[in-house]
């Protein structure tokens, strides 16, 4: 549950007088908290007769006009189970402001990751419908808070490496494909913590972060968040990764250009994991964005055109930029290509 009070119960009865003070009666409902929030404390309400479908009660530090603006998005979106708003309200706790969003209970358990084609083709989906909506989030544009720079007398992280080496040496020729990845309303934080299954497979949960940008960051951070398996050797689960790309471009094909972008945007994501490890001093997340760059870096080197494997299994015969128009990291000789690790799925 999110670090927002020393004091739950008494947040969720404020809560819940907010909403009833409002016009929206919750009286029916008891409330449980829930935990895996980050930024926001989330309880269920289960109808206390067992008349009324669940509820999710959450408070979020978001601003309430942000949260109605993502709200009237959402609503609209037809092709993929989301949560709908049932209301939203602004409270004032201890001098600081909050915002009660009550909205449906969509979920039916946490997502397995076995059918990756079809939470692709889900994905997709929610990126069409929301592709489609008038609300303007260009406000909320991409952006990545820069890392904490190392000192000059400690050896450079390996996450801080593989950072350089994508931002220097293939960002930039990147950046000349934009015209490739126009940016929509996405996700902004699809995380697996923030895919549930439902009836009809999986639902989309936790829209606060939602932002202007290319769709493919949202598959870059599921990749990035549920891809990589730790251990004594970190493995990359190619054969899932491939399913959930398969998945997605049954429904929404993607240029070769985002292709590559979903390889970066891994990378940055990476380094996003062992910035937060640094602000919270949390060392198992600089440990583990550690070992996914140097299996990166190894890759890179050994198949510096595709270490990913993504577009190779792709097989596709798309007309787009093809890999020998991507600079290479290193002017070595052609790279030699290994076999694909054992896949961990």
């Amino acid at each position: 549950m999110g670090d927002v009070s020393t004091d739950p119960d008494g947040l969720l009865q404020q809560a819940v007088t907010c909403l009833l003070d409002n016009g929206t009666d919750v009286d029916e409902y008891a409330f449980t908290p829930v935990t895996g929030a980050t930024q926001a404390t989330v309880w269920m309400g289960v109808s206390k007769r067992d008349e009324l479908p669940p509820v999710a009660l959450r408070l979020t530090p978001k601003p309430l006009e942000l949260i109605r603006r993502i709200a009237t998005l959402v609503d609209d979106v037809r092709s993929v189970t989301c949560p709908t708003t049932v209301a939203a309200e602004r409270l004032e706790v201890d001098g600081r402001t909050w915002t009660v969003h009550l909205c449906t209970w969509i979920g039916i358990g946490a997502a397995l990751k076995a059918d990756t084609g079809l939470l692709g083709q889900h994905l997709a989906r929610l990126h069409l419908d929301l592709a489609g909506s008038a609300v303007d989030l260009t406000d909320r544009r991409l952006s990545f808070e820069p890392s904490p720079t190392p000192t000059r007398e400690q050896q450079l992280p390996t996450w801080y490496v593989a950072r350089h080496l994508w931002r220097d040496r293939i960002f930039a020729w990147l950046s000349t494909q934009s015209e490739r990845m126009a940016p929509q309303p996405i996700h902004g934080d699809m995380h697996w913590g923030n895919v549930v299954a439902t009836v009809n497979g999986f639902g989309f949960i936790d829209f606060d972060k939602m932002m202007f940008a290319p769709p493919v960051f949202d598959l870059a951070k599921l990749i990035a968040t549920g891809m990589f398996r730790g251990g004594e050797q970190v493995r990359f689960q190619a054969r899932k990764t491939t399913r959930l790309i398969e998945g997605y471009e049954s429904v929404r094909p993607l240029a070769d250009a985002e292709l590559v972008a979903l390889e970066g945007l891994a990378v940055l994501l990476n380094e996003e994991t062992a910035r937060l490890g640094t602000v919270y001093d949390i060392d198992e997340y600089r440990r583990a964005a550690d070992a996914v760059a140097s299996w990166w870096i190894a890759r890179r080197r050994r198949t510096r055109s595709d270490p990913l494997g993504i577009r190779t299994a792709r097989q596709s015969a798309s007309a787009d930029t093809g890999t020998a128009d991507q600079p290479t990291l290193w002017a070595d000789d052609e790279p030699v290509t290994t076999p694909e690790e054992p896949d961990a799925s």
